[in-house]
């Protein structure tokens, strides 16, 4: 299994809930992540903060969405 996790200073945060039996003992293998992955990996956290959040009495009329309301026309 493989948990993504940061360091707070003091103790080992998961950046997501976890299924792991409560007070079983656990053994762990720890590796920094490459920059490529951690890129991926925050952006995934921020679009999960994002969707998990949604702003209340957001509303977008129907004609607003309409595409030759969202694009400008080509001169």
């Amino acid at each position: 299994m493989v948990i993504r996790a940061h360091y707070d200073g003091k103790v080992i945060v998961p950046d997501e809930p976890v299924d792991l039996p409560v007070n079983e003992p656990l053994e762990f293998d720890f590796r920094p992540v490459e920059p490529e992955e951690r890129s991926r990996a925050q952006a995934e956290a921020a679009w999960e903060r994002m969707i998990s959040q949604p702003v209340l009495g957001l509303s977008i009329p129907d004609e607003a969405l309409r595409r030759e309301n969202l694009y400008e026309e080509r001169v």
